[in-house]
C-alpha cells in the first residue's frame, strides 16, 4: 500500500514478477528514491520500461544502476533504459554495478560454463565491438562498471563506490553475495541517513551473508517466487520459510515479498502465513507501480 510521504527513501516497484510473461508483474525492477527524486535503480527486467513510462517519473535524475544477476529477467529492459536517459540529454556517464564473473566448472555439470561478470556484460552490449555500440557516437555517453564479488566463499560485505551525488546525498551502498544456482549473484544493501532498504535478488536459500547485510534494515525486499512445496526450479529460489527465516534473524523491519511466479500466485495467501510463523515483523506484498515508504 502506498503511505503519506515521511521517509528520505522510498521504493518504486517496477516489475514484481519473474521470467513468466505476466499482465499484472512486469519482470523484476525497483527504483529508489531519495527525498522524492528518483536516483537508484534496481534490476531492469522484461516490462521495466514501459512501467517506468506508466510510472511518471522523472529518470534523468538517475545516478546508478544495481543488478543482482545476469538473468534475464533481471536485465532484458537495461539497453532500452540506458537509450532512454541518453535520448533525454544525459551528457555524462552513468554508474552501473552487478557481481564478479563465475568461471566454468567441468565437474559440475550445470555451472559447466563461464558466466559473465558486470564488466564483460557490459562490453558486450556497448563496447566498442558490442551489440550497441552506436550508443558511443552520443555526446558523452559512458557507463562506469563496478564489481561486487560474488563468490560464496567470500562472506564478507563489501562497500560500493558511489559517485559525488549520491555521496553528497548521504547514501551509502553494500553488497554481499548470494547463491542462485549457476549464476553469479549478489544482494544490495542501500543506506540513507538511519533508513535502509536491503534487495535479496534471487537467491536459494536463507544465507548468512544476507542476514548480515540486511540486518536492522529498515526494509527487506526478498525473492518470493515460489511456493514450499516442490517444483520445477525449486532449488533456485527460498521456500516461504527460509524467507521468514531470513527476515527474522536479521530483523528486519518490513518485509516486502516479491518476484512473483506463477507456482505461487495461486496459493500466495497459504505462502505468507508460513512466513509468518517465522517472522513477526510486518509484511507487504509488492504489485507493480506502488510505492512503499520505510516507515
Amino acid at each position: 500500500m502506498t503511505h503519506p510521504r515521511k521517509s528520505r527513501l522510498s521504493v518504486t516497484v517496477l516489475g514484481s514478477g519473474g521470467p513468466i510473461a505476466n499482465a499484472r508483474r512486469a519482470s523484476a525492477g525497483y527504483f529508489l528514491s531519495i527525498d522524492g527524486t528518483p536516483r537508484i535503480l534496481v534490476d531492469v527486467g522484461g516490462g521495466t520500461f514501459e512501467r517506468i513510462g506508466r510510472s511518471g517519473l522523472d529518470v534523468s535524475s538517475l545516478e546508478q544502476i544495481l543488478l543482482t544477476h545476469m538473468h534475464i529477467d533481471h536485465t532484458g529492459d537495461l539497453p532500452a533504459v540506458i537509450m532512454h536517459v541518453y535520448m533525454c540529454d544525459r551528457k555524462r556517464q552513468i554508474a552501473i554495478t552487478g557481481p564478479t564473473g563465475r568461471p566454468g566448472n567441468d565437474d559440475a555439470p550445470e555451472n559447466a560454463s563461464a558466466q559473465p561478470g558486470a564488466i564483460e556484460f557490459v562490453r558486450l552490449l556497448f563496447g566498442p565491438d558490442g551489440a550497441w555500440r552506436y550508443m558511443n557516437t552520443f555526446e558523452g555517453f559512458g557507463i562506469a562498471v563496478r564489481e561486487a564479488p560474488s563468490a560464496l566463499s567470500d562472506l564478507a560485505i563489501h562497500t560500493i563506490p558511489v559517485d559525488q551525488i549520491l555521496e553528497d546525498l548521504g547514501v551509502s551502498i553494500y553488497a554481499v553475495a548470494v547463491p542462485h544456482g549457476m549464476m553469479p549473484a549478489v544482494a544490495f544493501r542501500i543506506e540513507c541517513g538511519e533508513e535502509s532498504v536491503v534487495f535479496s535478488g534471487d537467491i536459494s536459500g536463507s544465507s548468512a551473508a544476507l542476514i548480515a547485510l540486511a540486518k536492522n534494515c529498515s526494509m527487506l525486499i526478498h525473492d518470493f517466487a515460489l511456493p514450499e512445496r516442490d517444483v520445477p526450479h525449486g532449488k533456485l529460489h527460498a521456500k516461504p520459510s527460509a524467507v521468514g527465516q531470513t527476515a527474522q534473524q536479521s530483523a528486519a523491519k518490513i518485509l516486502l515479498l516479491s518476484h512473483f511466479m506463477p507456482a505461487i500466485e495461486g496459493e500466495l495467501g497459504e505462502a505468507i502465513e508460513i512466513v509468518r510463523r517465522e517472522y513477526t515483523g510486518r509484511i507487504e506484498v509488492a504489485n507493480d507501480l506502488e510505492t512503499y515508504e520505510l516507515i
